[in-house]
């Protein structure tokens, strides 16, 4: 005998009731009808001819409430001129935090001639400011529009803001 602890360690024969059905016993499911539980509309089961899938049919047509195109459903998603030092918009709080980097996403809208119609921060809260200073900075960049098959197209994009203290 093996003890460790005070424990008995050699096996120990327990019984335990398991229902005949888990084990394998004589119950089974009541059979079902092919045409019972075949999705779609053929009652023969089928299967569908095979087509190529257009990812617009199955997600709507790829566009916002607004009718702005995610940017994933174009050809190039509009970008970001930064002209000027995003360092000027460090929060203050977070210097006094010693906090050296953080990224916050914001979903732009940019129209056809590449005009930010509207900014909304998707990452959610964020601490010490961050938030309110990638919103001030979005607003005073500039942008190139989104295209889809080489034509302008309104779009709705997630842009990473990117704080970086030196």
């Amino acid at each position: 005998m093996a003890l460790e602890n005070g424990i008995d360690l050699e096996r120990q024969d327990l019984e335990i009731d398991i229902p005949p059905e888990l084990i394998g016993g004589d119950s089974n499911p009541a059979p079902v009808e092919k045409q019972d539980w075949v999705e779609g509309s053929s009652k023969t089961g089928a299967d569908p001819e095979e087509k190529e899938i257009n990812t617009n049919q199955i997600s709507g047509d790829g566009t916002d409430k607004n009718g702005y195109l995610f940017s994933f459903n174009g050809d190039m998603p509009p970008r970001a001129i930064v002209d000027f030092d995003l360092r000027q918009y460090y929060p203050s709080e977070a210097k006094s935090a010693n906090i050296k980097e953080y990224q916050v996403t914001v979903l732009v809208q940019i129209d056809e001639s590449g005009s930010l119609i509207s900014a909304n921060i998707a990452s959610g809260k964020a601490p010490y400011g961050f938030n309110e200073q990638a919103i001030k900075a979005v607003k005073r960049m500039r942008f190139s529009p989104g295209y889809k098959s080489g034509k302008r197209v309104k779009m709705a994009h997630y842009l990473p803001v990117t704080f970086t203290l030196e």
